[in-house]
């Protein structure tokens, strides 16, 4: 057991813009650097070597990624005011922050919040394509046609507030440790981040293949009805929400 109080005593201190701007600087620098590594990975290395291949073809809008780099500084400036609320939260006893480190914690924090993250997106990926809110928010991070890494989190502000609401809502009736707080927005930000590359790495898994989210959520930014999950095809499936193909007709 590892004891990160000390952790918890030094935020504490620490004003609440400072928090903030930490987390923004870290998280940004995680975010662009993983961005900009993939569509190299994706574009130049793993095409020359002839692995995998690219899903969409056509062209990105006039300006996409610029676009996209600014919407999501945007949604990492929210992100990291949910990591402050969430500090405070424990503080004042709303919520509950284990600081203590053991593998086993850790591994049980990873599978609980893992499963509650493919039940919470799902659940708001569905509520932001009611008409009014795909119109008014979510339309934006459906203005790339094309995914690539840089829209990952580009995101209309609420869209934001809504879907980095995850942990919070686990804790309200989960107790998670702070190393799980800590790695959980890394590990979903990888995940999200294969789901926009536009790149199948096993171009012959079919859809509903575990190992083909990226297929799975171009196939969405095209159709823009169906395949709302995450990471795993089978909520989708189970709700009849799944689209295999871009000749799929199904809404």
């Amino acid at each position: 057991m590892i004891d990160l109080n000390w952790v918890n005593i030094a935020l504490s201190t620490t004003p609440w813009w400072q928090v903030i701007g930490i987390i923004i600087i870290g998280f940004g620098a995680m975010y662009f650097s993983l961005a900009g590594f993939s569509l190299l990975m994706t574009q130049k290395i793993l095409s020359s070597l002839e692995i995998g291949s690219i899903i969409d073809k056509r062209p990105l809008r006039r300006r996409q990624i610029r676009n996209e780099i600014g919407y999501s500084f945007i949604s990492i400036i929210i992100f990291a005011i949910y990591g402050d609320i969430t500090l405070l939260s424990d503080r004042i006893g709303w919520i509950n922050i284990d600081w203590y480190y053991t593998s086993s914690r850790f591994m049980r924090d990873l599978i609980v919040l893992f499963f509650w993250n493919e039940i919470h997106f799902y659940a708001c990926h569905r509520l932001l394509h009611i008409p009014w809110l795909f119109r008014r928010v979510h339309y934006r991070h459906h203005r790339s046609i094309v995914p690539t890494p840089f829209s990952t989190y580009s995101f209309h502000w609420f869209e934001a507030v809504l879907l980095s609401s995850v942990m919070i809502t686990c804790m309200l009736f989960y107790d998670l440790s702070f190393a799980m707080v800590l790695f959980f927005p890394a590990f979903s930000l990888l995940i999200n981040n294969i789901g926009h590359m536009n790149y199948a790495i096993f171009p012959n898994k079919p859809t509903t293949a575990l190992f083909a989210s990226c297929k799975r959520h171009t196939l969405h930014h095209s159709r823009i009805h169906g395949n709302f999950g995450f990471f795993l095809p089978w909520i989708d499936r189970f709700l009849r929400t799944n689209v295999e193909d871009l000749s799929d007709t199904k809404t």
